[in-house]
């Protein structure tokens, strides 16, 4: 008899989306979800991120509305109005500030490695044609060849994956500042929103740094990429300074 491991309750919230590779498929209620409905083996990438990332926010917008009903319902100690209204402008202060630049941050990667990838969209076939030169000329051999590829396929993936979910997850993780909370529920709803960028964002310059390995002539444009992406992860650490450290269900 098969039996199904335990779900890992909102693993969702907090994942990167790439379902297939994931290891907790299984034991993720999204995930069965997209399977119930045909929603697993879309073959576009970009679609494939953006109906996951749908799917999930289907999910984790019930989440969040019953967690604010319930603060309303029991927080009987919470602030008088002008207290709430303070709070209020200050975290729009802050948002017309540091959040503003954050936002601006990941919306400019977006729109740069946009720019990018389409500008080197034959990356990849020329690297593949590279080695093939490389093993018929005895240069490497096909087992030396093969790791290479695989490193830059993986790496541009990355790139592709990722450079869109920063930006949205970002706007999620700032939630936090435009509605503040002393629910901890939903403080931890929103540093996890954080620590998925951080590591999104890891990842990422992990990514880059493998394209600079094998093509250095691209060195100098993507050294400028990859410091407004390190801009980024140091500006929302400081924004939001307990993100790093939060443990995500399942993940961390």
């Amino acid at each position: 008899m098969n039996i199904q491991p335990d779900l890992i309750p909102g693993i969702y919230n907090y994942c990167d989306a790439w379902c297939e590779r994931c290891l907790f498929t299984n034991r993720c209620r999204s995930f069965q979800i997209q399977h119930e409905t045909g929603l697993t083996s879309r073959p576009n990438a970009g679609d494939d991120l953006v109906q996951q990332l749908t799917e999930a926010l289907n999910l984790t917008r019930k989440y969040v509305e019953n967690l604010t009903r319930v603060q309303n319902l029991t927080d009987t100690d919470g602030p008088t109005n002008e207290q709430a209204l303070a709070l209020e402008e200050k975290a729009v202060r802050r948002i017309d500030n540091q959040g503003q630049v954050v936002s601006k941050l990941a919306s400019n990667y977006l729109r740069t490695t946009g720019l990018w990838l389409d500008e080197e969209k034959g990356l990849l076939e020329q690297a593949g044609q590279q080695q093939i030169r490389d093993v018929e000329l005895g240069i490497r051999t096909q087992e030396e060849a093969m790791p290479v590829l695989h490193a830059l396929k993986d790496a541009w993936e990355m790139i592709r994956w990722y450079r869109t979910l920063i930006p949205v997850k970002t706007q999620s993780a700032l939630r936090a500042l435009a509605e503040p909370t002393n629910d901890p529920q939903l403080t931890n709803y929103h540093l996890g929103k954080a620590k998925l960028v951080l590591v999104s964002i890891d990842r990422s310059l992990l990514a880059w740094q493998t394209i600079i390995q094998f093509f250095p002539e691209k060195t100098d444009d993507l050294l400028d990429l990859m410091a407004l992406l390190s801009r980024l992860r140091r500006e929302l650490e400081t924004l939001l300074p307990d993100a790093r450290a939060f443990q995500r269900p399942g993940l961390d």
